[in-house]
C-alpha cells in the first residue's frame, strides 16, 4: 500500500502538472482562435464530433481498458492490439470518408464534406501512438505524457492562430488539431520504448476482449450521448447556436476534464492494484479520491456559477455573452462528472465491465429521453437536462459501486458535505458581491475570484478539512523532497 501510495502522489504531481499546462495553454490559444473566429466556425467543427467520436470507440474496441486492468500482459498482446487498431482505424477513417456526403447533407452543410474527410484521416494517423500512451498510462509515467502533450500543443496551435489569422476560418481549427494528432505520434514513439514485435495473435485479443467488449459498448453509448447535444442543437438550431453552446460547454469542460482525466488515468490503475490488495484497501483509496476530487472541482465550478459573466466578458469578448447562462448551468452539471469518474473506475477495477455496462445502458435512456424532451423547449432546457441527469445518474453508479468496495452512498455523501457546504458558501459571498458590487468586468473578475479563494481556503483551514490537510502534508513532502528549505522548516 505504501508503494502504490508513493506511485499515487507522483503520478497525480506529473500527471496534474501535464493537464495544467497542456490546459493552460490550450486555454490561451482557445481565446486567441474565439477573437480570430466566428462562433460559427467552432460551431461546424462541433457537428462533426460524434460522428468522429463513434468511430474512435470501434478503433479502440476497449482494449486501452483491458490493457490497463489487466496485470502481467505479454508483448504478443500489446502486438497484437497495435496491428488490430490500425486496422480498424483504417476501416472506419473510410467509412468516415464514405458518409461525408450524407453528413453535409444531415446538416444542410457542404463544408462539412471535405471537413470529415479530413477528420477522418486525423483518426488514422491517431491509431499509431494508441500502445505507447496505454503502456505509459499502466506505468504511471505521466512525465512522458507531459512532454508529448505539451509540444503536440503549443505547436499545433502555432499552425491554427496562424492560418486564423490569414482568414482560413474553420480550416485553421481542423489542421490544428490534424497536426497536434502528428506530432503526438512523433514524440510517443521517439520518448516510449516499446516496439511492436511481428506477432499477432487472435487468442490475445479474444482474451482481452472478454473484458473490453463491454467497455467498447459502454463507451459508444457514452459517445453518443456526451456529443447528442451538438448533433441535436446542430440540427434543429443554428451553427451560431451551436457554437455558443460548444463554447460554455468548453469553458466548464476545461476543469472537469482535466481533473477527470488525471482522476480516471490514476483511479484506475491504482484501484485495479488496491482491488487485488488487502481488504479495505479498494475502500480507503476511494475514500481518498472523494475527498480530493471535492475539495478541488467543488470550487471551481460554483466559482465558474458565480463570475460567469465577467469571465466571458473579459477572457473570450463581448460576442460570446450570450453563452453565459449556458455557462451557468452547465457549471452545476460539472459537480457531477469526476463523482461518476471514480465509481464507475470502482466498477472497473473489479473487474465487472459487464455491470459497467448495464449501468451505462440504464443512464443513457434515462439522458437521452431527457435530452429530447429538452430540446422541443429550448436549448437552455437541454442544458439543465444534463444537471438532472448527472444528479439522477450518481446514486445509480454510486449504489453499485459503493457495494463492490465497501463504500455505500451514505458513506459517500457523509464524506462529501462539508465540501459542499464550504464551496456554497464561497458561491453565495461571490454572487453577492456580483449583485451589490458596481465594478467593470475585469475589477469584478478579479475581486470575486480573490474573495473566493479567501474564503474557500480559511473555511477548509478552520473546519480542519482532511482532503485539505493531505494536500497541505503532500504539498509539503513534495517542496521537501527537491530541496526547498522552506517546507521542512
Amino acid at each position: 500500500m505504501k508503494d502504490l501510495s508513493k506511485r499515487s502522489t507522483s503520478a497525480v504531481f506529473w500527471g496534474g502538472l501535464e493537464l495544467a499546462l497542456r490546459q493552460g495553454i490550450g486555454l490561451v490559444l482557445s481565446i486567441i482562435l474565439a477573437r480570430l473566429l466566428k462562433p460559427e466556425d467552432f460551431g461546424v467543427i462541433a457537428m462533426i464530433s460524434i460522428f468522429v467520436g463513434v468511430a474512435g470507440v470501434f478503433v479502440d474496441s476497449g482494449f486501452s481498458s483491458a490493457l490497463i486492468q489487466r496485470q502481467g500482459i505479454t508483448i504478443e498482446d500489446t502486438s497484437s492490439v497495435f496491428y488490430f487498431n490500425i486496422a480498424t482505424a483504417l476501416i472506419m477513417a473510410l467509412l468516415l470518408g464514405a458518409a461525408a456526403p450524407y453528413i453535409a447533407a444531415f446538416y444542410r452543410m457542404p463544408i462539412l464534406k471535405p471537413l470529415t474527410w479530413l477528420m477522418a484521416f486525423n483518426l488514422f494517423i491517431g491509431s499509431f501512438r494508441s500502445i505507447q500512451a496505454v503502456l505509459l498510462t499502466k506505468e504511471l509515467n505521466f512525465r512522458t505524457h507531459m512532454k508529448v502533450t505539451v509540444v503536440a500543443t503549443v505547436i499545433s496551435g502555432a499552425a491554427g492562430i496562424g492560418l486564423a489569422w490569414r482568414g482560413w476560418g474553420v480550416w485553421s481549427l481542423a489542421v490544428q488539431s490534424v497536426v497536434a494528432t502528428i506530432v503526438s505520434v512523433l514524440l510517443f514513439w521517439i520518448f516510449s520504448p516499446w516496439r511492436p514485435a511481428f506477432c499477432f495473435r487472435l487468442a490475445s485479443l479474444r482474451s482481452l476482449f472478454r473484458y473490453g467488449s463491454f467497455m467498447t459498448l459502454s463507451g459508444l453509448l457514452d459517445t453518443i450521448y456526451t456529443r447528442l447535444n451538438t448533433l441535436v442543437i446542430g440540427r434543429l438550431y443554428s451553427a451560431r447556436d451551436l457554437g455558443l453552446y460548444s463554447r460554455a460547454d468548453n469553458i466548464q469542460h476545461l476543469p472537469t476534464f482535466t481533473i477527470s482525466t488525471l482522476l480516471g488515468r490514476v483511479a484506475f490503475p491504482v484501484f485495479s492494484a488496491a482491488a487485488a490488495g488487502e481488504p479495505g484497501t479498494l475502500r480507503r483509496a476511494a475514500r481518498k479520491a472523494l475527498t480530493a476530487i471535492m475539495l478541488v472541482n467543488t470550487p471551481i465550478m460554483f466559482g465558474i456559477l458565480a463570475t460567469a459573466r465577467p469571465l466571458v466578458h473579459v477572457v473570450f469578448g463581448e460576442k460570446w455573452l450570450p453563452c453565459v447562462p449556458f455557462l451557468q448551468v452547465l457549471s452545476l452539471a460539472g459537480v457531477f462528472w469526476p463523482l461518476h469518474v471514480i465509481n464507475l473506475n470502482l466498477i472497473k477495477s473489479r473487474g465487472r465491465s459487464d455491470l459497467f455496462f448495464r449501468l451505462e445502458v440504464i443512464k443513457k435512456i434515462i439522458g437521452v429521453t431527457s435530452l429530447l424532451i429538452a430540446s422541443s423547449i429550448s436549448i437552455l432546457a437541454m442544458a439543465w437536462s444534463q444537471v438532472l441527469t448527472g444528479f439522477v445518474c450518481y446514486f445509480i453508479n454510486s449504489a453499485y459501486s459503493g457495494r463492490l468496495a465497501a463504500y455505500p452512498i451514505k458513506d459517500q455523501l457523509r464524506d462529501m458535505s462539508p465540501y459542499l457546504a464550504v464551496a456554497g458558501i464561497m458561491l453565495a459571498a461571490a454572487w453577492a458581491l456580483a449583485v451589490w458590487a458596481n465594478l467593470s468586468p475585469p475589477l469584478l473578475l478579479a475581486t470575486q475570484s480573490l474573495l473566493g479563494v479567501a474564503i474557500y481556503v480559511l473555511l477548509c483551514y478552520l473546519f480542519k478539512l482532511t482532503a485539505f490537510q493531505d494536500a497541505i502534508l503532500r504539498l509539503r513532502g513534495i517542496l521537501a523532497q527537491r530541496g526547498f528549505a522552506a517546507a521542512r522548516a
